[in-house]
């Protein structure tokens, strides 16, 4: 027997991430160098930021200034590299990048028959970014099929508000003790997918978060084993 019957996902930072040459074009743009080795990095340093600060949905200021500090743009520079990461963040179309894991992660996820729901804190257009990345969508297609996806932006609320994993349990009929959660800020994933019951699991692929009390996995080809 399966120890789940829904498996939710947080997209950005699970199944997806920035696109890297747009952000160095942008950087490049305002007169920085940057390294596009860092950029994964940077990512969960700004994640680990978010968590630092508790901050609220979609309040990216901690993130943004972790993430310029990684790739070595602080003092004078600090300020002019997180303006360039604000207007980037702004714009529609970003988060389209598969994470290396991800292609092969949802297949070994939906060959378990288990329903896949995207859970997600974004701006309306999650369903449209991840059908374009070819990962997956709803229904028959290219991609993996996924029983739905939940965008704060279209249904009103975002983690950690619990009410968006209840919607994501009704979409599925699933109970929220046999419902997991896969995401990768403590902040907003781990405190939502608790809160509404649901069995959390923070994705740390840089190993840097040893102390949180919820499973840990590296990559999310490692929930595999949780599944059992």
């Amino acid at each position: 027997m399966p120890r789940f019957d829904a498996i939710f996902l947080d997209a950005g930072g699970v199944l997806v991430c920035p696109q890297p040459e747009r952000i160095v074009e942008r950087f490049a743009a305002a007169g920085f160098d940057v390294d596009p080795d860092r950029l994964f990095e940077a990512h969960y340093r700004g994640v680990l930021a978010i968590d630092a600060a508790e901050a609220e949905p979609e309040v990216f200021g901690d993130y943004h200034q972790a993430y310029a500090t990684h790739l070595g743009l602080v003092g004078d520079r600090q300020a002019a590299a997180t303006a360039v990461l604000e207007g980037l963040w702004e714009q529609s179309g970003l988060w389209t990048q598969p994470l290396p894991w991800a292609a092969e992660a949802l297949a070994a996820l939906a060959a378990t028959g288990i329903p896949i729901v995207v859970v997600s804190n974004a701006d309306g257009t999650v369903a449209d970014l991840l059908t374009a990345s070819g990962l997956l969508q709803v229904g028959p297609g290219p991609g993996v099929e996924v029983a739905a996806i939940v965008d704060s932006g279209a249904v009103g609320v975002a983690k950690p508000d619990p009410a968006i994993f209840e919607l994501a349990l009704d979409l599925v009929g699933a109970t929220a003790d046999r419902a997991v959660h896969v995401g990768d800020a403590y902040q907003y994933d781990v405190r939502g997918a608790r809160a509404a019951g649901v069995h959390p699991v923070l994705v740390d692929p840089l190993g840097v978060r040893e102390a949180v009390d919820c499973d840990r996995i590296a990559t999310l080809l490692d929930l595999l084993p949780l599944l059992a």
